[in-house]
């Protein structure tokens, strides 16, 4: 995003992957998954891990297709400048949307669960000021970042996981296919959609990513990393909790964590999953902030994005305070966000790929004729 081309390592971008996929999935994709899929939620992961990080892999190999392209130039080159601009616009409004909605989201589970005499409002304005600072250093800023709080969320999570083993019962798992494939496949379609498909704002990333023989493992193994992190919570709110508990509860993994008790001493540690979830949903917004900000620098050829942070973070504060009435809100338009993501990708980048080669092919052909016609002359 300055005027000197920033870059992040393989082993950044992987970190950056991790915690935007776990992101707010690790704290509502359990309750989604068991409304659909009851006991078997625990398939819906198993289905959802191997076609996720196959969406991944198709975000990851669209870019290696231009390389060096932003999401930007892609629709630009597929489209042209009018239309390849609207369509930009189109994707850049996602960004802008997804972004602020992981500030409303860790402000409706502040206030409702640990700070409840704080009003949401005061919760937004605290966080607006770390994700614009973050924004404003560029990538390498956000890398370096994401590699220094890494080592503490990994632990933090590894914790929550050990502390919890005492409290599983498997029989909470059956019996297997109450709701039939059918429910199976419907959670699977959350596991998949929200956290993996959403991935296409990386796009704007990649090209900033440093030359490595290993980057294209790395990337995919974060993913599969992060895939099953999100389905072992989901297995541990099952076992733990029980179907109904997990299904009924918008914060499910963090009534879970209450569940923690090893010789009435290691208890209420609900804060260790609370810290967790604030990161990564933090990384995820700071992701999706920073892909819309330096979109609508590449989009309209600004020098510097500096001047556009104080009035993104105002925007932030109030589209935030009023993007919905509460947090049932979001839970009631889970199904229609899915197909909306769904039709970003793969949906739209297909239809980009597609133009774009099709427009290649066009001027190839172009270039055959007239060297053809040259060479008759």
């Amino acid at each position: 995003m300055q005027q000197q081309r920033q870059t992040i390592s393989a082993r950044q971008l992987a970190i950056l992957v991790i915690l935007f996929v776990i992101g707010d999935m690790q704290l509502y994709l359990p309750p989604l998954t068991a409304a659909f899929a009851k006991q078997s939620a625990w398939m819906s992961g198993v289905i959802g891990i191997p076609f996720g990080v196959g969406a991944a892999w198709f975000i990851f190999s669209f870019s290696k297709r231009f390389p060096g392209k932003t999401l930007i130039d892609i629709n630009n080159q597929a489209f042209g400048k009018i239309a390849g601009g609207l369509l930009s616009l189109v994707f850049l409004v996602m960004m802008f949307n997804q972004s602020i909605t992981q500030v409303r989201e860790i402000a409706d589970f502040v206030s409702t669960q640990m700070m409840t005499e704080t009003p949401q409002l005061v919760i937004c304005l605290l966080l607006v000021l770390p994700i614009t600072l973050a924004i404003r250093g560029g990538i390498t800023t956000i890398g370096r970042l994401g590699e220094v709080i890494f080592p503490l969320f990994s632990v933090l999570f590894i914790l929550l996981i050990i502390l919890l083993i005492p409290k599983i019962d498997l029989t909470q798992l059956l019996p297997i296919e109450v709701t039939g494939l059918s429910g199976v496949v419907k959670g699977a379609l959350f596991f998949i959609v929200f956290p993996f498909c959403e991935m296409f704002a990386f796009l704007m990333i990649f090209e900033s990513v440093e030359e490595s023989e290993h980057a294209a493992r790395d990337y995919l193994l974060a993913a599969l990393a992060a895939g099953i992190a999100i389905w072992s919570v989901i297995v541990l709110c099952i076992c733990v909790l029980g179907v109904y508990t997990t299904e009924h509860t918008i914060y499910s993994p963090y009534v879970m964590a209450k569940k923690i008790n090893i010789g009435d001493f290691v208890q209420r540690l609900e804060a260790v999953l609370a810290i967790d979830y604030i990161i990564s949903a933090y990384f995820r917004s700071i992701i999706f902030g920073y892909t819309f900000i330096r979109g609508l620098q590449q989009l309209f050829k600004l020098q510097d994005h500096r001047f556009i942070m104080r009035p993104f973070g105002f925007l932030i504060v109030g589209y935030a305070y009023f993007l919905a009435p509460g947090v049932v809100a979001f839970v009631q338009f889970d199904v229609v966000w899915l197909f909306w993501v769904f039709s970003y990708s793969p949906g739209l980048l297909l239809l980009s790929y597609i133009a774009a080669r099709l427009r290649q092919g066009w001027s190839k052909k172009g270039e055959d004729w007239r060297e053809a016609g040259e060479t008759g002359d």
